[in-house]
């Protein structure tokens, strides 16, 4: 079984501020308007059972949740297990 044919995906995506003020001003780092918008999900991980998927999910939310604790909940990120679609 190759690497990329794991019939589970470990998925993932993460915030970002986005200027939505239409004359996009932006005064000291700080916009006029803005929004946190999600990113599109992106595989993480090829996982060949559920049982593995599960065991690298627990180990990117932990390793999500240092991050906030380092950086701050700016940096969260979401995880998810789906089941690859042919």
């Amino acid at each position: 079984m190759a690497y990329e044919d794991a019939p589970y995906l470990v998925r993932t995506r993460t915030q970002y501020l986005e200027n939505t003020d239409p004359q996009r001003r932006c005064y000291n780092g700080c916009h006029y308007k803005s929004q946190m918008v999600w990113t599109p999900w992106t595989t993480l991980d090829f996982c060949k059972t559920k049982t593995h998927a599960q065991n690298k999910l627990k180990f990117w939310k932990d390793l999500d949740d240092y991050a906030v604790s380092q950086r701050g909940k700016d940096s969260r990120r979401e995880f998810k297990i789906v089941v690859k679609e042919d």
